[in-house]
């Protein structure tokens, strides 16, 4: 092949400088002709030795990178249930993270999930809050100030989203059966929420707590529909359900940090999105 293509003796076919040419234009132009003593052959071979050392360094650099990334990938996915394994974990991932910052401290950043359980009205709410690096410093900073946990400082905004939630199931319900149908009995099924907290400021005495949040939900529902043309007949009593509702909403909860600590906080709760469809059954009875 050195000999057919007027080659250096001691250029080598499988040479990382012999990549360059290897792309799509290259390899759809040449397709399965024969260019023996083609000048534009010798040209891209020509271009491949010039550009062999830039090829080389880009191998190399690749090779290191993917070195680095297989390893911090098994450190991402290692098994730490073991004591052994989870020592050697917190002993090497600190100098990790300080690498990481030294090179861009804007980087250094990771969520965390607190789960929490809060009582609310006739049900408890299993809710997940994420946060990150401020998210962290902010939730120890509330319930430093406030002196309460954060089960606690959520549960009187949850409850409005749980309010809010239902109200808008019921709404979903009604316009399938109508305005004047009447609800007999309810149930809901509340999923676990997940939480972000995106901001906390403090103004004087108040301290206002900015959450971005969803909440999933099931409902079913006995409804009664009268008929407005018999309402002595028989009546018509309606089987309906939401499945797999999902509520978006942000939430701003205020504390006056100089007021009694029992003293409820100020809520805004503004939906954002509902997803879900109300279905129906109708049986008379």
């Amino acid at each position: 092949m050195i000999e057919q293509y007027r080659l250096p003796p001691g250029f080598h076919l499988d040479d990382v400088a012999n990549l360059a040419p290897i792309c799509t234009p290259c390899n759809r132009e040449k397709s399965n002709h024969d260019y023996t003593d083609a000048p534009v052959l010798l040209k891209r071979l020509g271009d491949a030795r010039r550009r062999g050392p830039r090829v080389a360094a880009r191998v190399r650099d690749m090779q290191a990178a993917g070195t680095v990334g297989r390893h911090l990938v098994a450190a991402a996915t290692a098994d730490l249930s073991g004591p052994r394994a989870r020592r050697e974990f917190l002993e090497f991932a600190p100098a990790v993270v300080q690498t990481l910052a030294l090179l861009d401290e804007d980087r250094v950043d990771f969520l965390v999930h607190r789960d929490l359980s809060l009582g609310l009205d006739y049900c408890r709410l299993p809710v997940t809050l994420a946060l990150d690096r401020q998210g962290q410093t902010r939730w120890s900073w509330v319930q430093e100030i406030c002196g309460s946990p954060w089960s606690h400082l959520l549960r009187a905004g949850m409850q409005v989203a749980v309010d809010a939630t239902e109200a808008r199931l019921v709404q979903s319900i009604r316009e399938q059966c109508g305005a004047t149908a009447d609800i007999e009995s309810s149930t809901t099924e509340h999923l676990p929420a997940a939480l972000t907290l995106d901001d906390v400021h403090r103004d004087g005495t108040t301290m206002t707590c900015r959450i971005s949040g969803k909440l999933e939900a099931a409902y079913r529902a006995l409804v009664h529909v009268p008929d407005p043309d018999f309402p002595e007949e028989a009546s018509t009593y309606v089987e309906a359900g939401v499945d797999d509702a999902v509520i978006q909403f942000r939430l701003a909860i205020s504390w006056d940090l100089g007021a009694d600590p029992s003293t409820a906080p100020d809520i805004d709760l503004a939906i954002t999105s509902f997803e879900g469809e109300a279905g129906v059954n109708w049986r008379m009875k």
